[in-house]
């Protein structure tokens, strides 16, 4: 009786087993299928798919190019406000020595030295 239960036991493991490593083994070869071909397929089609082209409205005004004056007088500008946005900090560090040394949050003989006697019920 026991040995009946003990191999159905048994069975039920080696099911549940069996399935778990045909799902993960199946998961890394589906990984490594859609890696090795979908991936490398998807990126030359995004590559190489043409540019479809706009048809000019009438109206459509084309972006003026700018000049290198222009575009560092921009810059300037930019710098100068991002200068103003921060603070001017103090640049000088203070360090003052703490009044109380010891803290129990901070020390840690509590946890690396157990001395105290464990006692025996017996």
């Amino acid at each position: 009786m026991i040995t009946l239960i003990l191999n159905a036991q048994l069975q039920e493991g080696m099911v549940i087993l069996i399935v778990g490593l045909l799902i993960i083994f199946t998961s890394l070869l589906l990984l490594f299928a859609v890696f090795q071909y979908a991936v490398p397929a998807l990126l030359t089609y995004v590559i190489n798919r043409p540019v479809p082209k706009k048809e000019k409205e009438q109206g459509e005004v084309q972006p003026s190019v700018h000049t290198g004056e222009e575009i560092a007088a921009i810059a300037a500008a930019i710098h100068a406000y991002l200068d103003q946005i921060h603070d001017e900090e103090n640049p000088i560090l203070t360090i003052h020595k703490s009044k109380k040394d010891y803290s129990p949050w901070s020390s840690k003989i509590y946890t690396t030295h157990n001395l105290r006697k464990r006692r025996s019920w017996n």
